[in-house]
């Protein structure tokens, strides 16, 4: 009977482990925009299509819109049909680009003027940009 009480002991202390490790791994997703490591800030924008006849202004897109950072892709937001979007990001720099069907077929990129920089505790803004002719 002792035997099998140090056999379950040890059975327990191994699935333990197991799981704080499996815990300790899910929480090192880089690309998570639910639980980015660090310093957070958030990024708050719009996905648009700009141009066109005179006198239109910027239509709202849906579609997809990604942030770069220095080690490649950071996060993708799913973007719904009023355009605007909002992630939290690990203080950076990063690049923004989009896409929408609704604007040459989704197989064109869109993007910002230039890179955004997330700084703790603070958001920042952007506009990612689908040129029409």
């Amino acid at each position: 009977m002792r035997e099998r009480s140090g056999s379950f002991r040890r059975l327990s202390w191994i699935l333990l482990a197991s799981l704080v490790a499996s815990v300790s791994l899910a929480g090192c997703d880089l690309s998570s925009p639910t639980g980015p490591p660090g310093p957070t800030g958030t990024v708050t924008g719009t996905l648009q299509a700009v141009g066109g006849p005179s006198g239109a202004g910027p239509r709202a897109l849906s579609g997809q819109v990604t942030l770069y950072g220095p080690r490649g892709k950071n996060a993708s937001i799913t973007v719904g049909a009023n355009g605007r979007f909002s992630v939290p990001a690990t203080a950076g720099t990063y690049t923004v680009s989009g896409q929408s069907s609704q604007y040459k077929g989704g197989t064109a990129d869109c993007h910002a003027a230039g890179p955004v920089t997330v700084t703790k505790g603070a958001t920042a803004k952007v506009e990612v940009d689908c040129q029409e002719k």
